[in-house]
Parts: structure tokens; C-alpha cells; sequence
């Protein structure tokens, strides 16, 4: 029989959906006495910019927008670690968030992944991919997915509409 749950990736965009994977990860991580290891993954792809901009005005502004959205996923994840009443190491890391997550649970040898799952479908998960899909599908250990619970996704939804209406 394979021995317990002794370590624990929580990974986390810092979204609702992360913050709600966060309670689950950490509950299990204090009844099970594992070790629990935040990690968040940096995406420059978001950021790729055609070539031809890069000598364009603005294109500066462009790149310190990058590292300043670098600087404040490091320092929410500092606060993270803060938050948890254990003791918990963190990971910073930058590439696509599903392979990163992959390679650090095999690196770490990691019993768990946990995450948050934001249910895109259609053409958002078409475009925008699933890095639940990819964890669940490579990963080298168990995954726990956790559902964005529908009654916030609504009031998220008509917040995001009332925004939208004011612009």
C-alpha cells in the first residue's frame, strides 16, 4: 500500500477559484500533517507581443506592466504563505501554468496537486485552454479539482455586467 499524503501542491492564480482551492489544501494539509507548498506560475505568454510593436511608443509601458504583474503575483504570494497557520514553503515560477505544475509535483515527488477549476466551455476553453485539463491528464500524482461554486460565479457575473454598463 502506497504511503499517505506527505506533500501537497496548492496551485493558485489567486483567483476566487484558487482562494476556495486554498481552504481544501490547507484543511488537508493540517488533518493529514502534510507539507503544503504554494505555487504560482508566472504566464509570459499572456504577454507575447507581435515583433513589429516592439519598437512602437507605449511598448516600454508594455514591459513594465509585465514585470510589475511579475512583482505583485511574488508578493500575493508571500501574503499567501502568511495567511496559512503552518508552516508552508512557496514556489514562484514562470511558463505555462499546467506544464510548470507538472514539473514541479514531479520534481518535488508530490503526493497531491489541489486547484481550482473555472469551468470555461466553448470557445473561452478554445481559446484559453485548461490548465485543469492538463494537470489532471499528465500529472504524476493525484489531482483535486475544486469546482467554482455557481452561486458566486453568478453574483461575479452580475458584477462584472454593472461594470460593464458604467463603461
Amino acid at each position: 500500500m502506497r504511503a499517505p499524503i506527505k506533500k501537497i501542491i496548492l496551485a493558485t492564480d489567486f483567483s476566487d477559484t484558487a482562494k476556495d482551492a486554498s481552504l481544501y489544501a490547507l484543511w488537508l494539509a493540517k488533518t493529514l500533517g502534510a507539507e503544503l507548498i504554494p505555487l504560482h506560475v508566472f504566464d509570459r505568454a499572456v504577454w507575447n507581443v507581435p515583433a513589429q510593436y516592439y519598437l512602437k511608443p507605449g511598448f516600454d509601458e508594455v514591459v513594465d506592466d509585465l514585470e510589475k504583474n511579475k512583482q505583485r503575483g511574488k508578493d500575493t504570494l508571500r501574503k499567501l504563505k502568511k495567511q496559512f497557520d503552518i508552516k508552508v514553503d512557496t514556489i514562484f515560477t514562470e511558463g505555462r501554468a499546467g506544464e510548470e505544475a507538472v514539473r514541479v509535483a514531479a520534481e518535488l515527488k508530490a503526493d497531491l496537486i489541489v486547484l481550482g477549476t473555472h469551468g470555461y466551455s466553448g470557445w473561452k476553453r478554445i481559446t484559453l485552454g485548461s490548465v485543469a485539463e492538463y494537470i489532471v491528464r499528465y500529472a504524476p500524482c493525484a489531482v483535486l479539482t475544486i469546482k467554482a461554486h455557481e452561486r458566486r460565479s453568478k453574483e461575479r457575473r452580475k458584477l462584472n455586467r454593472r461594470s460593464s454598463d458604467r463603461l
